[in-house]
């Protein structure tokens, strides 16, 4: 009895997969983002190793080539260097790096707090419910971005003495979190309070499974797909976001490379130097269709309701 409630709870989870790589779109955002994880993850070591040992320094992102200020591509920089003199596509690897990994953070901490949260103000209900919703009602009454540009500011000279460009790095991302998860945890609390008077879940009580069972047993994998569908979309704009905190100086700081500050660098500078912002804003975009794409895919394949 128990084993066929689990595998009813499991089944919407389980479905829907091949729809899902039917999808060019979503196939071809799911190619692209792990080509770009590849390239965050591997791409400077590789890059720079293409050259002789003694000439590797050209292409960490980092060392500024004065002879090659605002060159155009060459063979020992091939998407040509910024205005000192650094490889721009040393600099786009590391930036996409940078971006990937605040995406992932924050991500996990939307997931894990907000999926969290939406499960237990779902199911208890009560007094917990209330506390939850009234604390996410709290953070959605500042505008997401501007909460973020507020944390980064008031916080950021600390976390740079702290940990220099890391912790730049990870108060942006606990910025962007803290704008994130009262979402997750609305939209999961509702699909929970949808799925707690469904008949595995009562059924599981009349046995006297534990609340915690229930919980991570049969309602968190039939809200699995709402949190990983909600999480995807999510990135886009995380990954907007980050850079538009780095556009604004409040996110990593020289020597570090993002997105957002590869195109502050190159403002002004598109008619003359057009790939210095082009290449950025490029990748920016690209991301973000990839995430949407993604998205949408495993929201048609994952949704039972479709």
């Amino acid at each position: 009895m128990t084993l066929d409630l689990a595998a009813e709870s499991l089944a919407p989870a389980r479905s829907g997969w091949a729809r899902f790589f039917r999808n060019r779109a979503a196939a071809a955002g799911l190619a692209f983002i792990a080509l770009a994880v590849l390239l965050a993850l591997a791409g400077p070591g590789l890059y720079s190793r293409l050259l002789p040992a003694a000439e590797q320094k050209y292409r960490d992102g980092v060392y500024q080539d004065y002879a090659a200020i605002n060159a155009g591509p060459s063979a020992r920089h091939w998407l040509g260097a910024d205005d000192l003199g650094r490889d721009q596509l040393a600099r786009l690897l590391l930036a996409l790096r940078a971006s990937l990994a605040v995406a992932l953070v924050v991500e996990v901490i939307n997931v894990g707090l907000g999926g969290t949260l939406g499960l237990i103000a779902g199911y208890f209900g009560g007094a917990a419910d209330f506390l939850i919703a009234r604390l996410a009602d709290i953070l959605f009454a500042f505008p997401g971005l501007l909460l973020a540009i507020l944390v980064s500011a008031v916080f950021g000279p600390a976390a740079r003495e702290l940990a220099g460009g890391l912790g730049r790095l990870m108060l942006v991302a606990a910025a962007l979190s803290l704008v994130s998860w009262p979402l997750m945890a609305r939209l999961v609390r509702g699909q929970v309070l949808a799925l707690r008077q469904r008949e595995f879940v009562l059924a599981a009580q009349s046995l006297g499974a534990s609340s915690a069972g229930i919980l991570v047993r049969h309602l968190l994998p039939n809200a699995a797909w709402l949190i990983i569908v909600a999480a995807t979309l999510d990135v886009a704009g995380v990954i907007v976001n980050e850079a538009t905190l780095s556009l604004l100086g409040l996110g990593i700081e020289e020597p570090g490379a993002s997105l957002g500050l590869m195109i502050f660098k190159a403002v002004g500078k598109l008619e003359r130097y057009p790939l210095q912002i082009l290449l950025p804003a490029g990748t920016i975009t690209l991301l973000v269709l990839a995430f949407s794409f993604l998205g949408d895919g495993l929201r048609d394949a994952l949704d039972p309701g479709r």
